[in-house]
C-alpha cells in the first residue's frame, strides 16, 4: 500500500476521533474525564501525526514543520528572520481580527479572568492536537499535488468543517465559535505563511482570548435540561 494512502487513512481516522472524543469525554466518570481530556488530543492529533511523519509517509516539508530554506545560512527551521517576523505580525494581526470579530458578533466574549478563561493545561493540548490533526491533512493534501499553501489550508479547513457540521447534524458535536474560531486563525495563517507553528500559535492565542464554553459539557448539558422543564415565569 503506498505512502500516499497510508497517510491517507490515518488523515481520515484521526479526524473521526477528533469528532468522537468529546462524547467519550462526557460518558467518562468524574476521576476520569480530565484525563481523557488531556489525553484525546494527542490521540486524534500529536500521534497520528508523528507516526505519519516517523514512518516517513509525509515529509516534514509537506506537514509545515520547515520551510522551504532548509539549509540556507541563517534560515530557522527552513524560514529567513524576515519570514519569522512577518509571520509573527501576522500571527498577531490575525488572531486579534478573528477575536474581535467573533466579540462583535456577540457569539464569543473575551475571557476576562481565569475563571472564564480556558486552563492552560486544556487549552494548549487542545489546540495543539487539532492542529496536528489539520497539519496531517494539510501535509496529504500536499503530497497528493496540491503544492501551495493557500489551497492546501482552504479544502483542509473545508474537510474538518464539512465533517464536523456532517457528524453534528448525525448526533455529533458541532464545533462552537471558539473552536471553529481557533481552527479559522489557524487556517489563515497557515495559507498566508505555509508555516504550521505559527498556524498553532495562533490557534492558542484565539482558544486562549476567548471564554471557552465547550471546556464545560456538565453546564450544557443542565442548560438543556432547564430549557426542557418550560419557561420562566418572567416569560
Amino acid at each position: 500500500m503506498s505512502a500516499g494512502i497510508l497517510s491517507g487513512l490515518a488523515a481520515v481516522l484521526a479526524l473521526v476521533l477528533e469528532r468522537v472524543s468529546p462524547r467519550v469525554v462526557r460518558r467518562a466518570p468524574g476521576w476520569g474525564r480530565p484525563l481523557l481530556e488531556g489525553i484525546a488530543p494527542s490521540l486524534y492529533g500529536l500521534l497520528p501525526l508523528l507516526i505519519v511523519l516517523q514512518q516517513g509517509w509525509l515529509s516534514l516539508r509537506e506537514v509545515g514543520l520547515i520551510g522551504p530554506m532548509s539549509l540556507a545560512p541563517g534560515a530557522f527551521l527552513g524560514w529567513s528572520v524576515a519570514d519569522w517576523a512577518r509571520g509573527l505580525g501576522l500571527t498577531a494581526l490575525y488572531s486579534g481580527i478573528t477575536v474581535l470579530a467573533l466579540c462583535l458578533a456577540g457569539l464569543r466574549r473575551l475571557a476576562s479572568s481565569r475563571r472564564s478563561a480556558l486552563p492552560a493545561f486544556e487549552a494548549l493540548p487542545m489546540g495543539l492536537g487539532r492542529e496536528a490533526m489539520l497539519g496531517l491533512w494539510r501535509g496529504v493534501l500536499w503530497a497528493a499535488g496540491v503544492s501551495d499553501p493557500l489551497p492546501v489550508a482552504w479544502m483542509a479547513f473545508g474537510i474538518w468543517w464539512g465533517a464536523a457540521r456532517g457528524l453534528g447534524a448525525r448526533g455529533g458535536d458541532p464545533p462552537g465559535p471558539c473552536i471553529w474560531g481557533g481552527v479559522l486563525a489557524a487556517t489563515v495563517l497557515f495559507s498566508l505563511t505555509g508555516n504550521l507553528w505559527l498556524s498553532a500559535l495562533a490557534h492558542l492565542i484565539t482558544l486562549g482570548l476567548l471564554e471557552h464554553g465547550e471546556a464545560s459539557p456538565p453546564r450544557a448539558s443542565e442548560e438543556r435540561s432547564r430549557g426542557r422543564e418550560g419557561p420562566s415565569p418572567q416569560d
